[in-house]
């Protein structure tokens, strides 16, 4: 964790000059794969699959969590809504399954992958596999009545045509130093932002930071904000409010997701009182010694789909949605249905 503490410091906040000596020429080599990637499925050396309904790309040129989980599962319930049968597609990331699979939701997070569960339970037609496309075919044969598919991550995933890219970035981070890897966060090279659609921030801090580096894009962008639902125990089938928690003398926040200051930072805005919070990898896989004793744990639903089995009555979710600044990302995603 110290390794790793240090780079993402160097990575987001202050630039470690031995760092950068040592991965300089690592980052060399990766920019140059990643853009002969490129080149290659440009020039049609590698070949793109083309679905029969349209897809859109919710993912981000850098590693770690930017809130694409939330949009995801709001963008699909809107279009849902309004009538657009919409299904999920994702890698599964750290599930066991490579292969494509539909996920159900008595699936183990173990097998499928935290997001991939999050939805399934939510109530959504979601299939997953390494290999994006064959998780697309599969969600059609299975489910022929959808109309679009929305691929949670996958950006980087060439071998998938997409109608429409929506870039995510976390507005507490940004970018960071605007290096690709291992030298900075991102995974594909800034010029890559080009390409997209439409940028996806998520919450509103350093705007005047993201604004300088956004608009030479010329791309529409538009905010996420996550509202607070409630907090709600499963064992005890009960949900409370702040004011309620915060009578507990001991609460600890506890996260294994790619950014936990940032749920931090959300339950301190809704008034949460806490002295101490505990983090752990991302998608860290729980132990009964993870848990401390004499705590009332506050988690986030991602982080519950492996707590869960733990049948803990001292643990509660932070149940939250995305709500976003303007409606026009939806109606472009609709006209792409309509238009099909």
């Amino acid at each position: 964790m110290k390794l790793q503490t240090i780079i993402e410091s160097h990575w987001y906040s202050k630039f470690d000059p031995i760092i950068g000596v040592v991965m300089f020429p690592f980052s060399l080599i990766y920019e140059l794969i990643v853009r002969i990637r490129w080149l290659l499925f440009k020039l049609g050396l590698k070949k793109s699959s083309k679905l029969p309904v349209p897809v859109v790309i919710i993912g981000n040129i850098s590693v770690g969590g930017a809130g694409k989980t939330p949009l995801t599962k709001m963008l699909a319930t809107e279009l849902n809504q309004r009538g657009i049968n919409t299904g999920i597609i994702l890698r599964g990331y750290k599930g066991s399954s490579k292969d494509a699979r539909i996920v159900l939701p008595e699936d183990y997070s173990s097998l499928v992958g935290d997001e991939a569960l999050i939805y399934a339970q939510a109530g959504f037609k979601v299939a997953i596999g390494s290999k994006r496309v064959e998780a697309a075919k599969l969600l059609l044969a299975t489910y022929p009545e959808i109309q679009l598919i929305l691929a949670d991550d996958g950006m980087q995933h060439y071998y998938l045509k997409r109608d429409l890219e929506i870039c995510v970035i976390d507005s507490s981070r940004i970018l960071g130093n605007q290096q690709v890897l291992p030298l900075g966060p991102l995974r594909e090279p800034m010029s890559r932002l080009k390409t997209i659609d439409y940028f996806a921030i998520n919450g509103k801090h350093n705007q005047e930071q993201l604004n300088k580096i956004l608009t030479k894009y010329g791309k529409p962008v538009i905010y996420q904000e996550l509202r607070f639902i409630n907090f709600y125990n499963p064992v005890l089938d009960k949900v409370t409010t702040v004011e309620e928690l915060n009578k507990i003398s001991e609460l600890l926040p506890m996260a294994a997701i790619g950014n936990p200051q940032r749920f931090y930072y959300f339950l301190k805005d809704l008034g949460v009182n806490f002295c101490k919070v505990k983090s752990l990898p991302d998608h860290h896989d729980y132990v009964i010694s993870d848990i401390p004793d004499n705590y009332t744990i506050i988690t986030t639903e991602k982080d519950y789909t492996k707590l869960a089995k733990f049948k803990n009555k001292q643990i509660w979710v932070a149940n939250v949605s995305a709500e976003l600044s303007d409606e026009s990302l939806i109606d472009k995603i609709v006209s792409l249905v309509k238009h099909q």
